[in-house]
């Protein structure tokens, strides 16, 4: 099969639109306001009262449905596993877990926004000595870059192995981007979610919705310079080893006028 046509086979790409909605955006604003908006109505229902655990817990519930229902429809969508929507809906169901089982705790919280971030980081340099690095999931990636026609001039120009070791670079640098998401994690959860699951739920939701808001800021905008500057050293390193411009190596790039 030609580099041409391997590309058109690739599976469809993922709508980040909806990533951000399904995984961020909506469980927020059901934690946050889901006992405003839903609180009577489900006391109803339930026969009991808008604050009780019973309402909370199913907040909750719906909160974390939608990252589990959406890594699962973006599964049958694409027909690909989805390693950040596999990640999100594994968080969500922890934080479930953490938010409904007797005698879990906001340490127990904390521990998890940490651990999550730690182990993927850790995962990430361990996987430098194996053939499939996580490196190229996160940043040299198919749907990213040309991968297959990369390779292809490297291999022809004799400078796989200088890549190789750019690559090790970016891993590294990936790796920090993890270490700083655990750390910050955990002092944001320590902070803000303070109010046992087992104590009020409907605190403990509003709590975990507002992590998640201020995790934004917070922690992903400086991953994503960390991130950023290890994507733009490969850019870079792609084009020294291979001569080949950006415009070129991305995936999608947008088509060049002819004159």
């Amino acid at each position: 099969m030609s580099i041409k046509s391997a590309e058109i086979s690739s599976p469809k790409r993922e709508n980040m639109l909806l990533n951000l909605g399904f995984n961020l955006l909506l469980p927020i604003v059901i934690l946050r306001k889901g006992d405003e908006w839903l609180g009577k109505l489900l006391a109803n229902i339930t026969d009991s009262a808008p604050e009780s655990a019973v309402v909370g817990s199913i907040i909750l519930l719906l909160a974390i449905s939608f990252p589990v229902s959406y890594g699962i429809l973006d599964l049958i969508r694409r027909r690909k596993w989805n390693f950040f929507s596999i990640l999100g809906a594994i968080s969500a169901l922890l934080t479930g877990g953490i938010g409904l089982l007797p005698g879990a705790n906001v340490l127990m919280f904390a521990i998890k926004e940490s651990a999550l971030p730690a182990i993927l980081g850790v995962i990430t340099i361990i996987t430098l000595k194996t053939k499939k690095p996580l490196v190229r999931l996160f940043l040299y990636n198919p749907e990213i870059i040309k991968v297959a026609l990369v390779d292809q001039k490297l291999m022809e120009l004799g400078t796989k192995k200088h890549f190789d070791r750019l690559l090790v670079k970016c891993t590294w640098l990936i790796g920090l981007s993890f270490a700083v998401s655990a750390v910050l994690n955990f002092i944001l959860s320590r902070m803000i979610v303070v109010t046992e699951p087992s104590i009020d739920k409907i605190a403990f939701n509003d709590e975990v919705g507002q992590m998640m808001g201020w995790s934004l800021p917070v922690i992903s905008i400086p991953c994503m310079i960390v991130s950023g500057y290890a994507f733009w050293l490969l850019i870079k390193g792609i084009k020294q080893f291979t001569g080949l411009s950006m415009e070129e190596v991305m995936a999608q790039a947008p088509p060049t006028a002819k004159r």
